[in-house]
């Protein structure tokens, strides 16, 4: 009798399959990757309309924005005269003498934080809030600024602050915060935001201090008018302000965010409650720019080609890095007079 034969793949048959199957996910896979990205483009922008819709909710209780930056000058090394910088967030002082803190503070409590924002010491530090704890009846110590919000995060970019090692040598509060980043911006403007590390939000003044820091011997560069956004130090920013129209004016962006150490200029910090270039920036610059010579207080994202805003009136918009340099300024200037082309 003979026995039953079963026919097998030959080698040849196998290996049309697998390379067959092979095509497939090759051709498959662009489109997994693109829809992924579509997927986590369309979440960005959510989180850009939920800041937009606090910074509203904001202004309707309080009839004006967070300031930018709450700070109290104090005097620099040499004695010379009084300015503000974000450095003096890093100083732990209870009585706050220094303060540092940034608007993303003061909507904690319209965008699922209010416990969060009730636990926030306003007399003490930035620094006092992160390193001596808040004691709580449930929580025990907590050290809000030091808390992980994800609305807060790009998923393009990564989700939480220390998310891979190519961000360790980001400016932090201190290296010690490994907690608490953020991925998005208020605009300032499109002026010099920041010129150095030492005295960065000296250029956010309102002009009056500035005249006062300048006849104290400081640097005698200043903040326009016709440069100036919606957020700035100390800034009270109410809606008839924004003379330009609000849906002619940026006033939340993606940020730049170094993934190494670079030279002095092209430094950038991380840290939702850090007020200044943590979380503050220009619009000077291109979106998305590479060039050496540009600082680090600029507009900048994960999404190819483009970078996503929200519009003072709430809206939010894709921007192409090629946008025309003069409208791109344009955008983040309140009262300039400037004409804008339609997002």
């Amino acid at each position: 009798m003979n026995p039953i034969r079963r026919r097998g793949f030959t080698l040849i048959e196998l290996l049309v399959v697998i390379a067959i199957i092979a095509i497939l996910i090759a051709m498959l896979l662009p489109a997994v990757q693109q829809a992924r990205e579509a997927a986590r483009r369309s979440q960005c922008q959510n989180n850009l309309k939920q800041l937009a819709l606090a910074l509203h909710t904001y202004h309707d209780s309080h009839k004006v924005f967070p300031p930018g930056q709450i700070s109290n000058y104090f005097d620099n090394t040499g004695g010379v005269g009084r300015y503000a910088r974000p450095e003096e967030g890093r100083t732990a002082n209870v009585f706050g003498l220094y303060h540092g803190t940034s608007w993303v503070v003061h909507i904690l409590p319209y965008i699922d934080q209010a416990p969060l924002y009730n636990y926030w010491k306003f007399d003490w530090s930035l620094r006092s809030n992160g390193d001596l704890g808040i004691t709580t009846p449930d929580l025990g110590i907590i050290y809000p600024p030091k808390t992980e919000l994800p609305a807060l995060y790009c998923p393009s970019r990564r989700g939480e602050m220390l998310a891979t090692s190519i961000y360790q040598s980001t400016d932090r509060v201190d290296p010690s915060w490994v907690k608490g980043g953020n991925d998005y911006a208020a605009v300032s403007g499109s002026g010099i935001t920041f010129y150095d590390d030492r005295r960065a939000t000296y250029w956010l003044l309102p002009q009056e201090l500035q005249a006062t820091v300048t006849a104290q011997g400081l640097s005698p560069y200043t903040q326009h008018t016709f440069n100036v956004g919606m957020f700035g130090v100390n800034s009270a920013t109410r809606m008839s302000d924004v003379s330009d129209g609000t849906s002619n004016v940026v006033f939340i962006s993606e940020r730049r965010l170094f993934q190494t150490a670079t030279p002095n200029i092209r430094q950038s910090s991380d840290g939702w409650a850090w007020g200044g270039p943590a979380t503050l920036l220009s619009m000077r610059n291109p979106p998305n720019s590479n060039l050496q010579t540009q600082h680090y207080d600029e507009a900048f994202s994960s999404h190819v080609g483009i970078v996503q805003v929200a519009a003072a009136d709430g809206s939010v918009h894709q921007v192409s890095q090629n946008i025309d340099l003069r409208a791109w300024r344009n955008y983040g200037n309140m009262a300039q007079g400037s004409p804008v082309p339609q997002f």
